[in-house]
């Protein structure tokens, strides 16, 4: 049987694919963690890691003598990415203050502000505070959750998320913050 010989690049490739090995679904948690951690879609930050990897590929095949060790580890992997996501979240803003500047969210509050509701009137707000949670919330959550066991569980009606439902997605405070808000403004 002959022996296998790796060339200089093929073998730093795959000292990185194997530093970059995330068992049991980890490429899958670390997208869903850094999509909670930035608030940004799931498909972004999956972007951003295939992305990081084949920049280091790219290195390894075109600069190889400029590589170091520490160029094919994990945490060089990671910092990247991170670099990444941190200049594309860095115009994010927080979800209450998103949900505030929406203009459903703005007509209700105004609408809340008059001395006199009927019926009809607490209901199309109760409706504009709904339709508020589902573009402002809903919305940009299942983008982050993406394919996760979460995805499935999140209510696309504000009414539906209870306490029970809200323990459930506590991994996402600023979210589960704009949903008891705009509870309590539909009582």
């Amino acid at each position: 049987m002959t022996e296998l010989t790796l060339t200089p690049q093929q073998h730093a490739i795959a000292t990185l694919k194997a530093n970059l090995h995330l068992p049991n679904g980890g490429f899958h948690k670390l997208i869903v963690e850094l999509s909670r951690e930035y608030l940004l879609p799931f498909q972004t930050v999956r972007k951003v890691l295939k992305q990081s990897q084949k920049a280091i590929e790219k290195k390894i095949k075109h600069q190889l003598d400029d590589v170091s060790d520490d160029e094919l580890t994990k945490d060089h992997w990671l910092n990247l990415i991170h670099a990444s996501l941190t200049e594309k979240a860095k115009d994010n803003l927080p979800v209450m203050e998103k949900l505030q500047q929406s203009q459903l969210y703005q007509d209700a509050i105004q609408a809340l502000s008059q001395p006199t509701h009927t019926p009809d009137e607490c209901e199309a707000v109760r409706e504009q505070l709904a339709m508020a949670y589902e573009i402002e919330v809903y919305k940009p959550l299942t983008e982050m959750l993406y394919t996760s066991i979460l995805y499935w569980k999140l209510p696309d009606d504000l009414y539906q998320m209870t306490e029970d439902k809200q323990q459930e997605f506590g991994g996402y405070p600023q979210h589960m913050e704009a949903v008891r808000h705009l509870l309590k403004l539909a009582e």
